[in-house]
């Protein structure tokens, strides 16, 4: 047994210096060391369970979310942390860590679906697995980007408008401003597309436009406007008629097309029509068929048209249309200039010569109203007179039985061949007439 056990013991280093040492006894070593393994036997290491009875709620007025669950029953609970996440991604956002049981979120309000899950935690910093996860859509509140890089380019027909396409745009919305000494003429919404561009067809040459445009989503939230693009229209050419086809007719071949879409009908002033590369004729704008009788039997033709502005400017020329005549049965086109008056009993009647070289002669016909129902009775035929100079031919002729009311008469060409309209069923030339009441019989 050692005598100096737990005295103290002055160990002398110097004449004037004396350290204190205190010489631990075996006993108190021994103590020591059985209190740090009993501390280390004793730590806790047992999370607390996850939460039950979760659940998530979603106010489409507030655009809140609510989360609420049941209370643990471990004894050293200290409270909860609420955790989210989007729809799709595996990373947890912590939101809260509270000892109440439930929490109010304002999740980002673009439509998207959220996740939430809660966790117990105790005193030890023990923290439990997540709850079930409960999931709310969110209302889609948040507008698109507004598009940029807008472009306006001058084409025919009208102006071309492009953009960027912006990520999460279902539609875009076309505006459009007419620019005029500077005044403050209003935006007008001009179109609704699903693709970044889109091509103004109703502009009129030689003015001034701004064009934005705005984004909307699939939740109807519309962007900013983009920044304006300025473009100035100067007098540029018409575009051609479009779906030009040559049909054969009874009396030649029958063109049909649909008018240009630029620029707009107050610019435009006529069509040219060409066949096999030489103008036919021209018509009238409103125009959109026409009859060209200056054809054969049989034959086959390449038509073509241009639009003619008010400058004169004229299109490109349209897609060519091939066409053949009937091989028979040609008949004479339609009179023109028909004009018809009653004098007393007697009818006159006068129009314009025919311009077809194989034209005989020209039938009358008087046609009375029979049940809603026009009934035509030939009356007489006149000469062509192919050596006549007189552009003009007539009929003169007492009618016998005056029906004093309204009577029609129609004049039909007829060729050598005896083909005419009035046989066709196609439409003929005629003027409407008011015949007197009959004489007194004597």
């Amino acid at each position: 047994m050692n005598p100096y056990r737990g005295v103290p013991v002055a160990v002398v280093l110097c004449a004037c210096t004396v350290v204190p040492l205190l010489l631990a006894t075996p006993a108190a070593a021994d103590g020591a060391l059985a209190t740090s393994r009993f501390a280390a036997a004793s730590r806790d290491t047992v999370k607390p369970a996850a939460p039950t009875g979760v659940k998530a709620t979603y106010s489409t007025s507030t655009r809140k979310a609510k989360v609420t669950w049941s209370a643990n029953r471990e004894r050293d609970l200290v409270g909860y942390q609420v955790f989210r996440r989007l729809k799709g991604s595996t990373s947890w956002t912590k939101l809260v860590t509270t000892k109440t049981r439930s929490h109010t979120d304002s999740p980002p309000a673009t439509g998207a679906t959220y996740h939430y899950e809660v966790r117990a935690y105790d005193r030890a910093g023990n923290t439990s697995k997540g709850s079930t996860d409960r999931a709310v859509t969110s209302v889609d509140k948040t507008p698109p980007g507004k598009p940029s890089g807008v472009t306006a380019k001058n084409s025919q027909p009208g102006i071309t408008v492009a953009w960027k396409t912006v990520p999460g745009a279902k539609s875009y919305v076309v505006h459009r401003r007419w620019e005029y000494d500077g005044e403050g003429n209003p935006v007008l919404k001009m179109a609704t597309v699903t693709s970044p561009t889109w091509r103004d067809t109703t502009i009129k040459e030689n003015l001034d436009y701004n064009y934005w445009v705005t984004a909307v989503d699939g939740g109807g939230n519309a962007s900013a406007k983009s920044a304006p693009r300025f473009i100035s229209r100067g007098d540029q050419a018409p575009s051609a008629p479009t779906t030009l086809k040559a049909a054969p007719h009874p009396t030649g071949i029958k063109l049909t097309w649909k008018a240009p879409t630029s620029p707009t009908a107050y610019d435009l002033s006529k069509y040219l029509i060409h066949r096999n590369g030489r103008l036919v004729d021209e018509v009238p704008i409103r125009q959109t068929s026409f009859i060209d009788t200056g054809v054969k039997h049989g034959t086959s033709y390449t038509y073509t048209m241009t639009t003619v502005d008010r400058a004169g400017h004229p299109s490109a020329p349209s897609a060519p249309a091939p066409g053949t005549a009937p091989s028979t049965g040609l008949a004479p086109a339609a009179v023109g200039e028909l004009t018809g008056v009653m004098d007393g009993h007697e009818i006159l009647l006068y129009w314009a010569r025919s311009p077809e070289d194989d034209v005989s002669h020209y039938s009358v016909y008087r046609g009375l109203l029979v049940d809603g129902v026009w009934q035509y009775e030939r009356w007489s035929d006149v000469g062509h007179y192919a050596w006549d100079d007189d552009p003009y031919r007539g009929y003169h002729q007492e009618v016998y039985n005056p029906q004093g009311g309204p009577v029609r008469w129609a004049v039909v060409a007829v060729d050598e061949a005896g083909n005419s309209l009035f046989d066709s069923g196609e439409t003929f030339s005629h003027v409407d007439v008011i015949e007197p009441p009959p004489l007194p019989e004597e």
